[in-house]
């Protein structure tokens, strides 16, 4: 019959989907994308997903039909596995997305998490070449562990959206461009939950390669292989690989060398790791940030509705920023490059703190043209926002808003991928064509939003406005593993019936939720209409990023915190204002006259905190010294063996003033940071 014979490109000790020894073989379920060379350049172009044949499971060579596409197998295509991480991006590149978790399988990797590529001239075969590489970790212990990590000791990012030409002859060359979030440089392997019943704490078992329960632990005399598949050439600077184990054990270990970059389609080992407890510092990752200079900044900029102070402001007592300014026109274009672009005065923004941490604890982008607003924020600050996201801050977006929080739209049953949208949401939805109606809302059983409201106990929202906003598909909800439908439309009268109005969707605890909305109840001052506004602000709200540490202070060792925006160092990044920097330290047993000493460099006035055992953030911490002086000190004859946490919060802010365009900021020079040195010591 029709189709495509897929054969695997040879190994070195690697593989793609399952070791067989030197082979490479597929497995069931594995399916591909292909794409038209001579269609790349169409609008809405996605290419066809391609299943491969039930009975080529455990096979080197896979076949793919094309009985719906004869077309395919006789033209010049480029095909990639797995078809679910690919998406055309422009007439000349292709995007393949690499999961920051992956999750163990005996003796091979995860499942379509190692990307591969081949192109057919038009005989229908495909050999496939892959785009990354592996690293093994070979464990021994009978510990139990909860995750194993590899860290880059390089700014590069192991896991996230990458793109490859169209045009490679031989070997593809993968990259993963822009700005490297700090989670970038670490890849997590975890054990797969077992099944819809699962609580998501199964464990990994070292040397016996099994999963027990909830861990990877072991017995056997043999150690075990971990896989990790990593982007080719990354850890050329070495990594550091963490154990953490099921009880809070907790080892690292360095890797240095330059031989251990890795390479494309080959398996590089690191030596067997007999497990050995080295720390008590095992950071938390159950605390929200809690510390940013205001609530939520409001996008009203060009060619967006013109809202200033929403309803659901003084309803909610929270503190809110606005920028609005209708006409395109140069005067306009710097102003809002200055905001989400930055200044000499603001290198990053309004958006971000210094070291690209969220300054506001939520987004919040009004109705309007959403390609052509995208378009005039420029790369620059469509990738500030995604920055903001993915470092922390949430997003919501009603309208034009919510289109932009996606990838692209469906139009006449194809899929337009837009670049002026931020991706946020990385899905498809719909357009409804439906102008200045007012459909009612159901919110579902078990929504998250009935938190906060029960809105009248019937789950019903009557009357919100609509302006030609999106609607979401189940079909493309489900394509987006963690998307949570929080209310649906109900309105027979329309396209938009029984579909998903406002959905949330929150990548990892270090991001932000986006919670697009494809009405308008950001209009209603009172009812149920404005409960619902308050309740995605409040669900908004409580997904912000956990808080995160900048280091581990070690004894007698004097942190500086000196480095600006531009250095792309944000562990030693300045701090911003209102913002709060966290550090730990693990005191030993027995340890005396402790002394942690905070130094401002510049004369603005920074606070500081302790705690045991979690985040100092002022309202957490056990201990604090604020006031004006440049030096502060907190000492201690003794304290108790275990975890401490310090934290560091700029108390100083810009001045601001109201004008007709939002406001305007003076006293600005806390904007792009403040240096300070950060020290602990003690006597045994």
């Amino acid at each position: 019959g029709r189709g495509f014979t897929a054969l695997l490109e040879e190994q070195a000790d690697g593989t793609r989907t399952t070791l067989d020894g030197a082979q490479v073989l597929w497995s069931a379920g594995d399916s591909i994308q292909v794409f038209k060379l001579s269609e790349a350049g169409t609008g809405g172009y996605s290419g066809v997903r391609l299943g491969l044949l039930s009975e080529d499971d455990g096979k080197a060579t896979g076949h793919f039909p094309t009985d719906n596409c004869p077309d395919y197998e006789t033209a010049a295509c480029v095909a990639v596995y797995p078809a679910s991480a690919a998406r055309l991006v422009s007439s000349s590149k292709i995007s393949v997305s690499l999961p920051a978790e992956q999750y163990y399988r005996d003796g091979s990797f995860d499942l379509n998490s190692n990307p591969a590529v081949a192109k057919s001239d038009g005989s229908g075969k495909l050999m496939f070449k892959n785009l990354c590489g592996l690293l093994a970790v070979y464990v021994s212990s009978d510990t139990e562990f909860s995750e194993i990590r590899i860290t880059s000791k390089a700014d590069e990012a192991l896991w996230g959206e990458g793109t490859f030409d169209l045009s490679y002859s031989d070997v593809p060359v993968f990259s993963i461009a822009g700005s490297v979030a700090e989670e970038q440089r670490t890849l997590t392997l975890k054990a797969r939950p077992s099944g819809a019943s699962s609580s998501g704490s199964e464990w990994l078992s070292a040397t016996t390669g099994t999963v027990s329960g909830s861990t990877f632990s072991g017995t056997a005399p043999k150690a075990v292989p971990y896989y990790f598949v990593v982007p080719a050439g990354a850890l050329s600077k070495g990594f550091t690989v963490t154990l953490v184990g099921k009880d809070g054990a907790f080892m690292q270990k360095e890797a240095t060398s330059a031989k251990n970059a890795i390479e494309r389609s080959v398996c590089t080992s690191m030596p067997n790791l007999d497990f050995a407890d080295e720390s008590a510092i095992v950071i938390r990752t159950d605390v929200p940030n809690k510390a940013f200079y205001k609530d939520v900044f409001s996008d009203a900029g060009i060619l967006l509705t013109q809202n200033g102070v929403l309803p659901v402001v003084p309803y909610l007592g929270i503190s809110f920023e606005y920028y609005k300014e209708r006409e395109e026109n140069n005067i306009n274009l710097s102003h809002q490059r200055a905001i989400f672009c930055g200044s000499d005065e603001d290198e990053n923004g309004y958006l971000l703190y210094p070291d690209g941490a969220p300054r506001f604890r939520m987004f919040y982008v009004n109705g309007g043209q959403s390609s052509a607003h995208g378009l005039t924020l420029g790369n620059e600050g469509r990738e500030n926002i995604r920055k903001f996201v993915r470092n922390g801050g949430s997003y919501e977006g009603h309208c034009a808003g919510a289109y932009l929080s996606t990838t692209g739209v469906y139009n006449s049953g194809y899929a337009e991928y837009s670049l002026s949208f931020f991706g946020l949401w990385p899905g498809i939805v719909y357009r409804t064509s439906l102008q200045d109606v007012y459909p009612n809302y159901v919110i579902p059983e078990g929504s998250p939003l009935l938190k906060y409201y029960d809105f009248g106990g019937d789950r019903y929202v009557v009357g919100v406005k609509h302006a030609n906003g999106p609607y979401f598909a189940d079909a493309e909800i489900e394509n987006v593993e963690g998307t949570e439908i929080l209310a649906r439309f109900d309105f027979p009268d329309g396209i938009v019936h029984g579909h998903a109005s406002i959905i949330a969707y929150k990548p990892s605890i270090y991001s932000g939720r986006i919670i697009p909305c494809g009405g308008h109840p950001e209009y209603a001052e009172s009812g149920e209409v404005r409960d619902l506004m308050a309740a995605m602000y409040k669900y908004a709200f409580d997904g912000v990023g956990i808080a995160r540490i900048k280091g581990i202070l070690h004894n007698g060792q004097v942190r500086r915190m000196t480095k600006s925006t531009s250095d792309n160092d944000p562990d030693f990044t300045k701090i911003g204002d209102r913002q709060c920097h966290h550090f730990a330290f693990a005191l030993p047993a027995g340890a005396r006259n402790i002394k942690v000493r905070l130094e401002a460099l510049q004369n603005f006035n920074l606070s500081l905190r302790m705690a045991e055992g979690t985040f100092a953030f002022k309202e957490d911490a056990q201990y604090s010294k604020e006031g004006s002086e440049l030096v502060k000190e907190l000492t201690f004859s003794s304290l108790p063996k275990g975890t401490w946490y310090v934290g560091v919060q700029c108390e100083d802010t810009v001045t601001y003033t109201e004008t007709d365009t939002g406001v305007k900021y003076s006293d600005t020079a806390v904007l792009n940071g403040v240096p300070y040195t950060i020290s602990v010591t003690w006597d045994i």
